[in-house]
């Protein structure tokens, strides 16, 4: 592994820890650092308890939430990142498991946008465990603080699904903005329903995911491909989708796009 790569910044005009008081007359704006709506009511147990997030935050915790596939979703995420070319690269969201590390060890410059203090503290953790660092920024993803065409290749893992309708939308947009032409886009997701699964059509499988799950459902019918077209398209730019590797029989996809 590469050690210490990279420095985790903590300043505040990043989106760090550093906060600041708040004006005692302040004209009304909006609060990108404030935890989105649906994160704190339907996944505050999930990703905002701190016993909850060590718990899940174990491997065979989060590989028997995916059935077994977490590793094999992860390492067809690397392959289609191309990690000797990445460049510098975004993760877009904290997530459960070894992803982080094994990225920070895998890329020349990573770095992590994630809004919850508590993923971004879990996420330090396991930098630190594994001996490296990246940078590491608080922001909202529908709201992404860095420049225009700033990153060479971008990521998100097992995130979208999460997201309501219209914040996916607004991230994807916000990806697309901070890639460069040429630049990379990885989505590890899960795969389009069709009721091609078993467990699409098992009735208690799906139950409980959709419970546990309020947006899966509507991700489950999205035509990615042409949700993405219509994103870049409302950013001034075209996508093309570069390769796509259906996991676990289609239950889970990794598709890479490319940003023109």
């Amino acid at each position: 592994m590469k050690n210490q790569k990279m420095e985790y910044r903590q300043d505040a005009a990043i989106g760090g820890h550093t906060t600041t008081s708040t004006p005692a007359v302040q004209t009304p704006t909006r609060d990108d650092k404030a935890l989105p709506d649906y994160l704190v009511r339907y996944y505050r147990w999930t990703y905002l308890w701190p016993f909850t997030v060590w718990f899940f935050d174990h491997q065979p915790i989060i590989n028997t939430i995916l059935f077994g596939n977490y590793r094999r979703i992860m390492n067809e995420t690397r392959r289609l990142m191309d990690a000797p070319n990445a460049g510098k690269t975004l993760q877009i969201a904290a997530v459960y498991g070894e992803l982080t590390p094994t990225l920070a060890a895998d890329v020349d410059e990573l770095h992590l946008a994630e809004i919850a203090p508590v993923q971004i503290q879990a996420a330090e953790r396991k930098l630190e465990a594994a001996g490296l660092k990246a940078n590491v920024a608080r922001m909202n993803a529908e709201r992404l603080e860095y420049d225009e065409q700033s990153f060479d290749a971008a990521l998100m893992f097992l995130f979208l699904h999460e997201l309501p309708p219209e914040a996916r939308r607004n991230c994807l947009r916000e990806a697309v903005r901070v890639l460069r032409p040429g630049g990379r886009f990885v989505i590890a997701e899960y795969g389009e329903t069709r009721r091609r699964h078993f467990f699409h059509r098992f009735a208690p499988i799906r139950w409980t995911l959709t419970t546990v799950e309020p947006f899966l459902r509507v991700f489950w019918n999205e035509n990615l491909v042409e949700t993405m077209e219509t994103c870049a398209a409302q950013e001034g730019r075209e996508i093309e989708l570069d390769e796509h590797v259906d996991i676990f029989g289609g239950f889970y996809r990794v598709m890479r796009f490319r940003v023109l």
